[in-house]
């Protein structure tokens, strides 16, 4: 450790030279350390960017293992008839035409001066065609318009009640849940002052003296002239494959509903792969690429085996071939996607449309097989414990490594820092006593040649 009066004895600024040695001692190892480190870092996060180029291909491949034949359903007016097709329908065209809606039911009571007036007590008994009869209790905490509102809705007893003012006062308004002719409602009331059919107290509630609103129907539908009736809007099981949902009448104009293969999904699953794979090369290139006039830096992972293995798995697994044995569709080339000078890819639109529209069956299949081998190769390197994880916790381990070559280099320059402070300690007690003897020295000849 150095002397804090160091250069005292001496009048030399030993204290300034031994900090300068001191650093030069260290200033060599410490550089090459921080270059390595700096090196290891930037390796680790390539790996790690490389990783994670590799899951997002991964999840695009996925898709293609995974990818089934779709159609899309087209309506000529969807503001009358919409459509949705699933993996079961069939191409085909089909004429829509809507004389009727179904429409739920609802009722109405007489009205009263307030929502909030007192309509008596008792019990109601809801029942929506031949469903469950539900009974609600009307007692003094819910016996106005809003109250018994309040409590049908919370009975889920299949209707849904509103307190409207239609301008001649305030009117219970009750509306089934469930659409079709044969979800009516029905209403009995037990009223507590004994007479359970008059208009006044609960009673006033009983089907009898309610008013209908709306009458409940189903909906009349014809499909290619075929006739359908429906409780609902909603068709699920009329056209196999299809929800077909009526929204208006069609009048004298009837809609037209085209059913056709989906080959954009096919089209956009193909199209993800490639761009990301692209990417992933792009990034790997990037990362391996060397530069022999110097004048730009190489990439981080250049010689690197770990990203040649992977280049050359991913472009030798480009090669599978797979799907049905009859199609003459059997690999990637087949469906116009091309590799490119570097190893990217390309797709050729003509060709992958001829093909989807010659034999769509054989291109699902091939890239159903596809997705699954292509996929085990990237999880191979990708998923938690591969390659690429390996890699990763080889350079981390020479991080500490790192770590502890600094321990090891504060060490020896404390015990180098402290020998020179010893040594130099030494020089200055024994210049300074040289000094105290040239000065006395000098003294004594100074007297000496006073007497002369």
């Amino acid at each position: 450790m150095a002397i804090s009066t160091l250069g005292v004895g001496s009048g030399l600024d030993l204290s300034s030279l031994l900090k300068n040695l001191v650093s030069a001692e260290r200033a060599p190892a410490e550089n090459r350390l921080n270059a390595k480190e700096e090196s290891l870092n930037v390796r680790l996060s390539a790996f790690g960017s490389v990783k994670s180029s590799l899951a997002s291909v991964q999840t695009a491949v996925s898709k293609l293992s995974s990818l089934d034949k779709t159609y899309k359903a087209t309506s000529s007016d969807t503001a009358v008839v919409d459509a949705t097709a699933s993996t079961t329908a069939s191409a085909g065209n089909y004429t829509i035409e809507v004389g009727q809606l179904a429409k739920a039911h609802a009722v109405a009571s007489l009205g009263v001066d307030g929502k909030d007036d007192v309509i008596g007590t008792g019990k109601l008994t809801i029942q929506v065609g031949s469903g469950d009869a539900v009974e609600i209790d009307v007692d003094s905490e819910n016996n106005t318009l809003t109250g018994i509102r309040d409590a049908i809705n919370a009975a889920d007893a299949g209707v849904t009640a509103s307190v409207v003012n239609d301008g001649s006062g305030w009117r219970l308004l009750m509306t089934a849940d469930e659409t079709g002719a044969a979800n009516t409602i029905s209403v009995g009331v037990a009223d507590d002052d004994g007479n359970h059919a008059d208009v006044d107290g609960l009673s006033r509630l009983a089907s009898a003296n309610l008013e209908q609103t709306v009458e409940a129907k189903d909906a009349n539908v014809t499909i290619n002239g075929l006739a359908i009736t429906s409780a609902s809007n909603t068709l699920d099981e009329s056209v196999d494959g299809l929800s077909i949902t009526l929204k208006n009448e069609t009048g004298d104009t009837p809609v037209t509903v085209s059913v056709a293969m989906n080959s954009s999904a096919i089209k956009d699953a193909i199209a993800g792969f490639v761009g990301s794979y692209n990417a992933a090369i792009t990034m790997m290139s990037g990362y391996g690429k060397v530069d022999p006039s110097g004048e730009t830096q190489n990439g981080p992972l250049v010689g690197d085996s770990t990203l040649r293995s992977v280049r050359n798995s991913l472009s030798s697994a480009l090669l599978t071939n797979g799907g049905n044995e009859d199609s003459q569709y059997r690999n990637l080339i087949n469906l116009g996607i091309k590799s490119l000078e570097g190893g990217r890819l390309s797709i050729d639109d003509a060709t992958l449309d001829e093909a989807i529209a010659e034999d769509v069956d054989g291109v699902m299949s091939l890239l159903n097989d596809f997705g699954d081998q292509f996929e085990t190769v990237v999880k191979g390197f990708a998923e938690s414990g591969g390659l690429l994880d390996s890699r990763s916790e080889g350079v981390r381990a020479s991080l500490r490594s790192i770590s502890a070559q600094r321990e090891a280099l504060d060490d020896r320059i404390t015990r180098f820092e402290d020998r020179l402070s010893r040594q130099f300690t030494a020089l200055d007690v024994m210049l300074g006593q040289m000094q105290q003897t040239s000065d006395y020295l000098t003294q004594q000849l100074s007297a000496l040649s006073s007497f002369q």
